[in-house]
């Protein structure tokens, strides 16, 4: 669990995961800025390279592109 953690400090140093106890999930937060916001909650039962994927894809970085990837989704849907 610390190696995952590490590992997301170093992609934003102002990552931590939070296990919320009403939920049962794993969230992963961003206090950079010093407002706590929750950036994503996990769809996994545990922390492992998953969890790392999962928050480089969901990156702002790459709103555009995940914009892009929806819009083509729903038109093959339909």
């Amino acid at each position: 669990m610390l190696g995952i953690a590490r590992r997301l400090k170093s992609i934003d140093d102002g990552y931590f995961i939070f296990l919320n106890y009403r939920t049962g999930k794993l969230e992963v937060h961003n206090d950079k800025n010093g407002a706590n916001t929750l950036c994503l909650v996990l769809p996994y039962d545990a922390l492992d390279e998953r969890t790392v994927r999962r928050v480089r894809e969901t990156r702002i970085e790459r709103a555009r592109e995940l914009i892009a990837e929806l819009e083509r989704s729903q038109r093959r849907a339909v």
